[in-house]
């Protein structure tokens, strides 16, 4: 994927699976770490793919 990401919304397990953790770290976790989650529903949140890329770079530099 080119750098910059795109308005795709990964599901958690997605993103878990690029941060090579599982995913209940993620779910338990993403409040404190600051990853910008979209509200889709009630019981459904997504990560716009930019949102994370940008997320993710400021993380690792």
């Amino acid at each position: 994927m080119p750098r910059g990401g795109s308005n795709t919304l990964p599901s958690f397990e997605t993103i878990a699976e690029r941060m090579e953790v599982p995913k209940r770290t993620v779910l338990d976790n993403y409040r404190s770490w600051d990853i910008p989650v979209v509200r889709i529903s009630d019981r459904i949140l997504r990560v716009r793919e930019r949102d994370f890329e940008a997320w993710l770079d400021a993380r690792t530099q």
